[in-house]
Order: C-alpha cells, then sequence, then structure tokens
C-alpha cells in the first residue's frame, strides 16, 4: 500500500464521523430552538413527553388566574393553521370530554370499554337518545376522520378542512353541553352484563 492509498483509505474511514461531527456542531443551536415545541421525543428506549408539563402548570395557572381562561375554540382554529392534523385530534379530545362528561350525568356507574371507547360513546348517546340519529351521523363522521388523521398514515388534513372539523365539532360540543340531566331521564344501557 503506497501512501496515496493510505490516505485514500484514511479519509474513507473518517469521513462519516466527521460529517456527523460537522452536522451536530453546525445544527446545534436550530435544534435547541425547536426542543421546546416538540411534543415527543423518542430515541431507542428514551422518550421524552414535552407539553403535558406545560399542560399542569397551564390548569393551575387558569385557577389562581381566571382571566388567562382562553377560548380553546379559538386556540385551536389558531393552530390549525400550522398544525392542521393536531387541531383535529386535540378538537376531537374536547367532544370526547363533553360526551363523557354527559354520559356520566346520564348514567350512574357507567364503565366506558377503553378498547372502542369512542363507539361505545357513540352508542350510549344513541341510545339513550342524548342525540338524534343526524348528530348521531355526525358523531361518527367526525370520529372516523379523526381516526383517520390519528392512524393512518401520511395523511395529512389541509388547513381549511381542519378549521371546518373544528367548526363542527364545537356546534357538537355545544349541543351535549346544554343538555342536562333532567332533560335525558335514567339510563338503560347495558353496563357488564346488568341494566343500569
Amino acid at each position: 500500500m503506497d501512501w496515496m492509498q493510505f490516505t485514500i483509505a484514511l479519509i474513507d474511514k473518517l469521513i462519516w464521523p466527521l460529517v456527523v461531527v460537522f452536522a451536530v456542531v453546525s445544527l446545534k443551536r436550530p435544534l435547541a430552538k425547536l426542543i421546546p415545541l416538540a411534543k415527543k421525543l423518542k430515541f431507542k428506549d428514551l422518550e421524552l413527553e414535552f407539553g403535558q408539563g406545560l399542560k399542569a402548570v397551564t390548569a393551575q395557572a387558569e385557577g389562581v388566574f381566571p382571566e388567562l381562561k382562553t377560548d380553546k375554540k379559538a386556540l385551536l382554529i389558531a393552530s390549525a393553521n400550522n398544525l392542521p392534523n393536531s387541531a383535529v385530534l386535540e378538537t376531537w379530545e374536547q367532544v370526547d370530554l363533553a360526551a363523557e362528561r354527559l354520559i356520566k350525568l346520564h348514567c350512574d356507574n357507567i364503565t366506558l370499554d377503553k378498547n372502542t371507547r369512542y363507539k361505545h360513546i357513540e352508542n350510549i348517546l344513541i341510545s339513550e337518545a342524548l342525540i338524534n340519529t343526524k348528530q348521531g351521523k355526525l358523531f361518527s363522521e367526525l370520529r372516523q376522520l379523526r381516526n383517520r388523521v390519528a392512524h393512518a398514515v401520511n395523511y395529512e388534513v389541509g388547513k381549511a378542512e381542519a378549521i371546518q372539523y373544528i367548526e363542527l365539532c364545537f356546534k357538537l360540543i355545544e349541543h351535549l353541553n346544554s343538555l342536562t340531566p333532567s332533560e335525558t331521564g335514567s339510563c338503560h344501557v347495558q353496563v357488564k352484563g346488568i341494566a343500569s
């Protein structure tokens, strides 16, 4: 092996580690700015959740300073401009909370099946006549759209579609929140094989 072959072999062995070091050094500052914006970071067995601590602190701050309570719908619409898929998922969480709250007001001692939670909620809402057939169809279609966003690979929602989704969800939420236990009567749902 002459000096030229030795030099080429040496460069071949050192080039990738040098490229990696160069990339880390040059991207250090931009990556440091992106980390606080990330919701999740996963590398092998290490998984970090961001945002959970912020949600807890925000909830505490809203309790101390009521003026910090913000319009959830406006926040979701604003986030739809940059993160439409995330806005759709967060909006569905609001529908889920409103539906669960109504069901728990209406039905005592009910346990929602975790594997088919959204379908179970939908069935209870319809069977107990908490929502009519058209509202049930809307609930089902919104649920299916949410599932596509959550589970379909590379499924992207446009900004306009996300905003329309948010508007429809909040119409449904307003209806669910407007119902009271006195309007709904008593629950006739089968809970773990026992009628309640």
